[in-house]
């Protein structure tokens, strides 16, 4: 057992003899050309399978201000380059900013009247249906006022406005007094919308604000309308407050009775400089958006804000129509970052 461990503790011996002299005579060698060696250029990197770079610069650094992802003088890169961060943009404009809310409402007929008799009796004909369209004056109905034992001439019931017939309230053979609605009429070609808003958003309202409604017959499209009535008085129980809307456009799609989804203006800022809020951020504490220059690169510009919607701001102060701010892609942006806007 001796006998090994002798034997490994010369060869570790050896070993180190044989590296220390190889390390002594490494200079020696180097001196006489035995071994070559190469090291970089001062101040430069070494390229790989080449000789050194000259100037401090890495191999394939840019070394001026060309397009095709070079930089330009002072360090900013160059507008039109690889580098530019693709955004959406908005070109401020003058234009009407309105605030919305969302109600119900009840499509009725602007006039509506329920013819009634003259005297008490039974109906002994009715002259039309539902549906048709009489004038004024038009006999609709006939009424018998006869009693047993007594006979007299039967009572014309006319209609006291031209309209259409919504409803025919009674049936030949009923017993009618002058208190007896016979028939509905109402005038189909203005149609009202009838809605209830919250007391919170009654502040502002006045007549003429407009609206836009929208019906689950018709999916695609809407229709426009205008407040055209407001109830002077808060309802107690509910605390709403009565609107009228008079719908603007004039169509034989839109029927009584029809309940509407309406997306009511409660303020409205007329032309204003105006800007999608989503190009607006916060940037400390203050409203701020990025403005694009002339040569592509942006710019912080704090901005003073007016009427506010979901969908569009006014701008009462740091921008000027004609301006263009990024709307998408801020989160990517600093001062002076190159842009590119795409759609």
């Amino acid at each position: 057992m001796n006998k090994k461990i002798d034997i490994i503790i010369k060869l570790v011996i050896s070993a180190a003899i044989i590296v220390t002299l190889a390390f002594l005579a490494l200079p020696v060698l180097q001196k006489q050309g035995i071994i070559k060696t190469s090291a970089p250029a001062a101040g430069g990197y070494q390229s790989a399978g080449g000789p050194p770079q000259s100037g401090g610069a890495p191999s394939g650094a840019p070394s001026g201000g060309k397009p095709g992802g070079s930089a330009q003088s002072g360090g900013r890169p160059a507008a039109a380059g690889v580098n530019a961060q693709a955004v959406k943009a908005y070109t401020a404009s003058i234009s009407t900013v309105s605030k919305y809310i969302k109600v119900n409402g009840d499509v009725l007929t602007d006039v509506e009247i329920d013819i009634y008799p003259d005297v008490s009796g039974k109906i002994t004909n009715l002259n039309t249906y539902v549906g048709d369209y009489v004038t004024k004056d038009e006999i609709i109905a006939s009424v018998d006022p006869s009693l047993p034992g007594q006979q007299f001439s039967i009572s014309p019931v006319y209609s006291t406005i031209s309209g259409t017939v919504l409803s025919i309230n009674e049936r030949i053979g009923d017993k009618v007094t002058s208190n007896t609605s016979i028939i509905t009429i109402g005038d189909l070609r203005n149609l009202k919308l009838v809605t209830y808003i919250p007391e919170k958003f009654t502040g502002n309202l006045k007549t003429g604000l407009p609206a836009e409604v929208f019906f689950a017959a018709f999916p695609t499209e809407s229709f426009n309308a205008k407040i055209s009535e407001i109830s002077p008085v808060i309802d107690p129980t509910s605390r709403t407050m009565e609107v009228t809307l008079q719908i603007s456009d004039r169509t034989n799609k839109i029927k009584t009775g029809m309940f509407a989804s309406i997306k009511l203006a409660t303020e409205q800022a007329i032309g204003v400089v105006a800007i999608p809020a989503a190009a607006v951020f916060q940037y400390y504490g203050r409203d701020t958006v990025f403005v694009i220059k002339a040569d592509n690169t942006v710019e912080h510009r704090e901005i003073s804000i007016g009427l506010e919607s979901a969908e569009m701001v006014e701008v009462t102060g740091g921008l000027s129509a004609g301006e263009t701010v990024v709307t998408e892609g801020q989160s990517i942006l600093n001062e002076g970052s190159a842009v590119k806007i795409v759609k």
